[in-house]
């Protein structure tokens, strides 16, 4: 497949960022916080923790309505050792291909925290559809370390809150990508909505270092049927670094991801990392090697991922975005790319709206550049 189209946008970003290329969730790349910091799950996603309502109330709001809005005392506390949490998304999006547009109820979760000691909480996430969380952390390792057990996404990459990106669940052939993917290609990664899987998980965070290890089932998304006796499970490492760099906030890290597939062994291996400059440029980027190893012809494919937030003032970030999918490099034809360009905006304390136009570009042997474009508006109520 075509090997300059991905590194252009790349290559006008470093322009924008000089000599760092890397990514994280851009709240915690500003701060310099670990997700731990700000959510009840010590790897991110999910119920945020006092800290992090604190923080999303008092700190990326405009401020223009805060003091007509805004409670003087606020808690998700229910009792001294149960704690609730929400996020609702509801999308407005318009498809060019299509030439029809929708409402559609993206998320609706409800959380609980339930602490049941200083060093033990059960933690529940339950979505509006099918997919569900349900851990306990028990924080009694060394080096601030947890042991994890339930039900929960392994630690893998970026983690971010587009599961429609190309480094979580990704089209791969549904959305804008309907009917355009030939059959047999391989469908990316696996860290989309409703893709939990059950197991065990280790973590440490020495210092400005964190690590991941977890053993799972490898059944991402199953319910009752989510067992197997099979010897091999599914495998997950991450490892970061943060640091601060005059004014420059910097992280880095690596993943690798391994799994039995019925037809062969599918591994996945990340480099990512983020820079903040100045508390209000954040560029990340993240790139996703994907090989297959089974009968006959193995592959190969490629993920890239690059994101830059601005804030122009504070409640109101300006977006940019790249992504790159490349299933086969053996393959001629078959890549496809998006172009994200849009704004996060959070007008009063638990609602951000953030519309986006995103260019989706494909290099197919049926032909490129369909003309399926989408226009997106997006209102995101949070607790």
């Amino acid at each position: 497949m075509k090997k300059v189209r991905p590194m252009l946008p790349l290559l006008c970003l470093v322009v924008l960022v000089p000599q760092f290329t890397f990514s994280l969730p851009k709240f915690a790349s500003r701060t310099g916080a670990k997700c731990q910091s700000c959510h009840v799950n010590p790897t991110g996603k999910g119920m945020r923790s006092e800290f992090g309502s604190t923080y999303g109330r008092d700190d990326i709001t405009m401020p223009t309505f805060k003091e007509q809005t805004d409670y003087d005392e606020f808690s998700t506390n229910l009792t001294s050792n149960i704690s609730v949490g929400a996020d609702v998304r509801t999308l407005f999006f318009y498809n060019q291909r299509e030439k029809g547009s929708s409402f559609f109820e993206m998320q609706g979760d409800v959380y609980f925290d339930l602490r049941l000691n200083k060093k033990l909480r059960v933690y529940l996430d339950k979505g509006l559809y099918s997919g569900f969380e349900l851990m306990a952390i028990a924080k009694v390792l060394p080096y601030e370390g947890y042991i994890k057990i339930g039900k929960f996404m392994p630690a893998y990459g970026t983690r971010i809150d587009d599961h429609n990106a190309f480094i979580r669940g990704g089209p791969f052939g549904g959305g804008p990508y309907a009917g355009l993917i030939p059959a047999g290609y391989p469908n990316g990664l696996r860290f989309g909505e409703r893709s939990e899987d059950t197991g065990l998980e280790l973590g440490f965070t020495p210092s400005f270092f964190s690590f991941q290890l977890g053993v799972f089932n490898g059944t991402p998304g199953a319910g009752l049927n989510g067992f197997t006796p099979a010897k091999r499970k599914a495998v997950a490492l991450r490892g970061e670094t943060s640091f601060r760099l005059r004014e420059f906030n910097v992280s880095l890290g690596g993943s690798l991801y391994n799994y039995p597939d019925p037809t062969g062994t599918v591994t996945y291996y990340a480099a990512f990392g983020s820079v903040t400059i100045l508390e209000s440029l954040t560029f990340h980027t993240e790139v996703d090697i994907l090989t297959k190893v089974q009968p006959g012809a193995d592959f190969t494919g490629t993920i890239l991922w690059n994101e830059v937030n601005y804030m122009v003032v504070p409640g109101v970030d300006l977006k940019f975005g790249y992504e790159y999918y490349d299933p086969d490099k053996e393959i001629q034809n078959g890549s496809f790319s998006r172009i994200t360009l849009g704004a996060e905006i959070f007008p009063l304390s638990g609602l951000e709206i953030r519309p986006l136009y995103k260019i989706n570009l494909e290099d197919l042997p049926s032909g490129s550049n369909i003309g399926n474009d989408e226009l997106q508006l997006m209102f995101h109520f949070f607790l």
